[in-house]
């Protein structure tokens, strides 16, 4: 009596399964999935690192005061950027999951430190940036705020500060899905 091998699961080692079952699919596109959108959430806050806010470190109070109101209420009215922001968490959360219910123990190792990584950059999200963020779109029009200069200094440099953390843990939050996803094929 022969016994055939299952051609849906192939083991690679102990530590990376690579499924071929329709749930394997589903697995493998809500991974897939998490990556891509955490990848955009980190791209997008390594824009703002590197581009917009060194431009307006270079710009006058009114101007940095009015690109911030501006940017922050567009963002925030933006289905699409607060469904990759929160999708990104989302996503790897239920990766991790499937994932862990497929048994692919190193992918799971790497979703879970990019997890991890990515609800740092939420939490500084949540607890700083969004109290700065109320701060500067509840002053009002900036042609009616008496001192802009103490306005922007008392938000700027916590702002970036804040920033720049969130740009790393979402960077490296990306690497690890990336990498999850590496060992995920084998």
């Amino acid at each position: 009596m022969s016994t055939k091998p299952n051609p849906e699961v192939h083991s690679l080692s102990d530590d990376v399964t690579v499924t071929r079952s329709p749930s394997g699919r589903l697995t493998g596109i809500v991974h897939g999935t998490a990556t891509v959108s955490v990848g955009l959430v980190a791209g997008l806050f390594f824009d703002w690192a590197v581009s917009i806010m060194p431009a307006l470190a270079e710009s006058d109070d009114r101007t940095y005061v009015t690109v911030m109101q501006e940017t922050i209420r567009a963002m925030n009215k933006s289905p699409l950027f607060v469904g990759t922001f929160i999708g990104a968490f989302v996503f790897t959360g239920a990766a991790l999951l499937l994932q862990r219910r497929a048994g692919a123990k190193a992918a799971v190792r790497w979703i879970l430190g990019g997890l991890l990584l990515y609800l740092a950059a939420l939490l500084i999200t949540f607890g700083i940036h969004f109290p700065i963020n109320d701060t500067l779109d509840k002053a009002g029009d900036p042609d009616t705020i008496a001192d802009l200069a103490a306005l922007r200094k008392d938000t700027e440099e916590s702002w970036v500060n804040a920033h720049t953390a969130r740009t790393i843990a979402s960077a490296l939050a990306a690497v690890c899905l990336i990498r999850s996803l590496w060992v995920r094929r084998g």
